[in-house]
């Protein structure tokens, strides 16, 4: 209460300048932090910013404050800040805070699986980010058009957009965007068996994030990089990049980059024949997804429980969670993922497929939680 009382003392500027300090402290702890902290770090600098007093910086605050709730898997809570963050920009005719804050709109309906919504978000967020000129806005949404592409199964449109996206953060120098750029590169060449393409990828992002401190973004490369070696067959290695992303995910507070890693700890401990480890780890992970509202990780989830299943022998199961998968990626229009687990759904018959076999099923990794959404 007597902090809520001192952010309403000293004049508008004094407030406004001690609001921003808070606010960087807490994009900082967003990124190198906990997430927790972000948020109160956040919070604090709002109250600085009654609704009375509208600006540019308020809506700022607000968009970030919905980043950290998003990275918190507050899904619904984090909309609602995009959305206060979205009004306030366009009735102060903040352009590019209005563009960026549609672009975060956009994430939100890609992680609930309204592909179409996002798309039509995304390029309205261009508009916005073409009036305003704002370079690093183009960039990031070119990379979600990229990887909303990816999921949608057009992989050459997909490149092309991520290329491009990379080149606009490689020109502006904006180090986190191009490792959001490598994540997402490096993933779409892991879909496409490129091991050694998507590895030199992952590793020159991971070089950057490590250099900036980027927790978030080191615990999505870590995660992918495991993926390429399952891709390769190097568990032991495959599982030390699972630890790590893990560790990282505990040490942020991050229930979605928990889910990644768990998902393809249970892929690495099935095909190492640990089965019921495996089928908790998968449960695990898809308890996690499904409470921050991804459908896209539930479906990628459900698909390796199915899986798992299938090499336990309990064949009925596998086609529940299986069906489950297909139903999920056709609802969110991910037609390659859905034909590719219709397929394994229709081989599934009274002879389960080996550990080896399951473990090469086409994951899509790009498809999940693992991809950058670049929005912030």
């Amino acid at each position: 209460m007597n902090g809520l009382v001192d952010s309403q003392k000293g004049s508008s500027e004094e407030r406004q300048a001690l609001a921003r300090k808070l606010a960087l402290k807490g994009r900082t702890a967003e990124t190198q932090g906990a997430l927790l902290d972000s948020l109160k770090k956040l919070e604090d600098a709002l109250a600085y910013l009654p609704e009375s007093e509208p600006s540019p910086l308020r809506a700022d605050v607000l968009r970030w404050l919905g980043t950290t709730l998003r990275e918190l898997g507050r899904t619904g809570a984090a909309k609602a800040r995009y959305e206060e963050s979205e009004k306030l920009a366009r009735d102060l005719g903040y352009v590019g805070g209005e563009g960026h804050a549609i672009n975060c709109l956009a994430t939100i309906a890609q992680r609930r699986g309204d592909m179409d919504d996002a798309q039509f978000l995304y390029r309205k967020a261009a508009r916005r980010a073409f009036d305003a000129r704002d370079l690093r806005l183009a960039g990031m949404i070119e990379q979600n058009l990229g990887t909303l592409a990816n999921i949608r199964g057009d992989l050459d449109s997909a490149l092309v957009r991520l290329r491009a996206s990379l080149s606009v953060f490689e020109q502006g120098d904006f180090q986190q965007g191009m490792s959001w750029v490598l994540n997402n590169l490096g993933m779409l060449h892991s879909d496409l068996g490129e091991f050694g393409d998507a590895e030199r990828h992952l590793r020159r992002g991971l070089e950057i994030a490590s250099q900036g401190k980027d927790l978030h973004t080191r615990a999505l490369l870590e995660s992918n990089l495991a993926e390429v070696y399952i891709g390769l067959e190097e568990w032991s290695t495959a599982r030390d990049y699972v630890m790590n992303a893990l560790t990282l995910a505990e040490k942020r507070g991050d229930p979605l980059r928990r889910a990644q890693g768990l998902k393809f700890l249970g892929i690495i401990q099935r095909a190492q024949g640990e089965f019921p480890l495996a089928k908790e780890s998968l449960e695990a992970a898809g308890v996690l997804a499904n409470e921050s509202e991804d459908l896209l990780l539930t479906a990628e989830i459900a698909r390796e429980i199915g899986e798992t299943q299938a090499v336990m022998g309990e064949v009925a199961k596998a086609k529940e969670w299986l069906t489950r998968s297909v139903e999920l990626f056709r609802g969110m229009d991910a037609g390659l993922d859905a034909a590719n687990v219709q397929g394994r759904l229709e081989q599934i018959g009274a002879q389960p497929p080996s550990s080896s076999e399951s473990a090469h099923l086409d994951r899509s990794a790009g498809s999940g939680e693992s991809a950058s959404a670049a929005g912030a």
